[in-house]
């Protein structure tokens, strides 16, 4: 009883939030002004610390209050929501969206709050076996760009979105990032067999490209997005760079976990040949990072969707000093995008652009 009491006291709002102070020139003072007035002054470039304090306390706030232990994951509405029929069904995105939401879990001292995501994941990595065998014939499981309530994992809505067989890859990388930012050999030993599974799908379903030899997700496509010579939105392809980098990072971590345990020495052969004969990342004729393995990108497409910059973040794969050419390219990638977005895409252009270095475009976001 003791002990349940103690937890309880952790889960409370405020045991949650006061965890963690962060302050960024505090002798600056705040502003004696109202928050929209200040927001407008901060668009025009008036520097306001404060008010970058606010943002970071308010969106963990936001997870604090959409998150906890015991109950089910945020998804696109937070939690509470309205509505009889809540926007997009009130399902969970997984193409971007649940991802997104957490992104602070770890970063800002709310371990606790990742749990309900970090359970589903291992939900659907059981009903995901189904939907591997029995759609592709595969071992392992499959998550596709939605889920809900039930844990569906099959492809869902238009072909444009829905057959993108890609997402068990992006959820098992909070199962890894989770281990790094605790160390906890006891939960990696949980954690492992979701994301060998997960790897061990992708053994079975990258097919061989005839025209160039690579291993390639197909079909797939780069999520909700289509080359502008689509007339219409049936844009299934082969060799995706958001795929590719999906699988890459899948089959990196996995070994690095079975490493750590001591386990699947075979097998991480098998992915580390794999690896190798995945498409690489490309740079195309306007100086962009390909979004396809063709070189289709146009600079005038300003769609909401960026999701071949993966790689560079939340993926770990483009460097300015591992990869130079990459992280310019995919420094245009983003400029051509432009600014103007949805609130989510305009919240992961902010991470591009601080890890671009383009910290002036990061503030205007």
């Amino acid at each position: 009883a003791q002990e349940s009491r103690g937890l309880g006291d952790v889960y409370k709002r405020q045991a949650l939030f006061n965890r963690v102070q962060l302050q960024i020139n505090p002798e600056a003072g705040t502003p004696d002004l109202p928050t929209y007035k200040r927001l407008d002054n901060y668009r025009k470039g008036v520097p306001d610390y404060q008010l970058e304090q606010l943002y970071y306390q308010f969106g963990r706030y936001l997870l604090i209050a959409s998150s906890r232990p015991g109950n089910m994951p945020a998804n696109l509405q937070g939690i509470w929501n309205y509505q009889l029929r809540a926007p997009w069904d009130g399902k969970y995105t997984t193409d971007i969206n649940v991802e997104m939401n957490y992104w602070p879990a770890e970063v800002t001292n709310l371990e606790e709050l990742h749990k309900p995501f970090l359970e589903m994941v291992r939900e659907l990595s059981e009903n995901g076996r189904e939907a591997a065998r029995e759609m592709y014939g595969c071992r392992g499981w499959v998550l596709h760009h939605n889920t809900d309530l039930w844990r569906m994992t099959g492809a869902v809505d238009r072909a444009y979105c829905g057959i993108w067989p890609v997402a068990s890859a992006w959820l098992c990388q909070h199962l890894w990032d989770r281990y790094l930012f605790s160390g906890n050999k006891e939960y990696l030993k949980k954690a492992y067999p979701i994301m060998k599974s997960a790897s061990q799908f992708f053994v079975d379903f990258l097919v061989e490209d005839p025209n160039t030899g690579y291993l390639v997700v197909v079909p797939s496509n780069s999520p909700e997005n289509a080359p502008r010579w689509i007339k219409k939105k049936g844009n299934l392809f082969a060799g995706i760079t958001m795929d590719n980098q999906l699988v890459f990072d899948l089959f990196s971590n996995t070994c690095e976990a079975a490493k750590v345990l001591g386990e699947d020495v075979l097998f991480c052969d098998t992915l580390i040949s794999m690896r190798r004969q995945l498409p690489p990342m490309q740079v195309g004729q306007y100086g962009q990072l390909q979004e396809w393995f063709e070189d289709w990108d146009h600079p005038q497409d300003h769609h909401r969707h960026i999701s071949h910059l993966w790689g560079l973040y939340p993926g770990y794969q483009i460097s300015p000093y591992r990869s130079p050419i990459l992280f310019e390219a995919a420094r245009n990638t983003l400029i051509q995008r432009g600014d103007p977005s949805t609130g989510w895409s305009m919240g992961w252009k902010v991470c591009f652009c601080c890890l671009l270095y383009t910290s002036d475009a990061a503030d205007e976001e």
